[in-house]
């Protein structure tokens, strides 16, 4: 295994609830997402833990991140928006990995599409 294989995992979530997502709320109180928020945090927690098979990262002044929505359909979304419905696992996976999320920087997002139609998100670290 070399020093770069050390450094990247790739976590695979399912696909972001619907209801986490701001465009969505409408107005509605923060608490009526909350149970939402800390299960979605507790999965990138976990998910990123199995990643990590019992490695720590080696991490450096900034860890890129890359995440890749990839949809049940072809319907048209926002990317940014997807982005900040996830915020939760973003703060589960920087618990698991040691660091504070402000550290993820770069931030690379993109698309495809799931052939299954099931859909899911790609996240790799490093």
């Amino acid at each position: 295994m070399d020093h770069e294989e050390i450094n990247r995992i790739t976590i695979i979530l399912p696909w972001p609830d619907s209801r986490l997502m701001p465009n969505r709320k409408n107005g509605r109180h923060w608490g009526t997402t909350q149970a939402l928020k800390v299960k979605a945090k507790r999965e990138g927690y976990f998910s990123a833990l199995a990643a990590m098979n019992g490695r720590p990262l080696e991490i450096s002044e900034r860890v890129h991140v890359r995440v890749t929505f990839v949809a049940p359909d072809r319907r048209a979304r926002d990317l940014d928006n997807l982005l900040a419905c996830i915020k939760p696992q973003l703060d589960g996976i920087a618990k698991a990995v040691g660091v504070d999320d402000k550290l993820f920087r770069p931030i690379t997002i993109d698309d495809a599409v799931d052939t299954k139609g099931e859909g899911f998100m790609i996240v790799e670290i490093g």
